[in-house]
């Protein structure tokens, strides 16, 4: 009965860790929208950079799902 138990809680730790995951892809995809439209209407250089941090800081949480 245990290990019916455990095997429940690690296949929902992976559904949880796989939900993520396409949290973060999906996080990425509008980042990178959004940075490349402020690129294309020449936003101000400050606020540029700010959201290319922004979107390094969406691709670094990716390996870590």
């Amino acid at each position: 009965m245990a290990t019916v138990r455990n095997l429940k809680i690690k296949t929902g730790t992976c559904k949880r860790l796989v939900k993520e995951f396409h949290s973060y892809e999906k996080e990425v995809e509008r980042e990178a929208a959004k940075t490349a439209d402020m690129k294309g209407k020449g936003a101000d250089p400050y606020d540029l950079k700010q959201q290319e941090n922004v979107l390094a800081e969406s691709r670094m949480m990716i390996p870590d799902c």
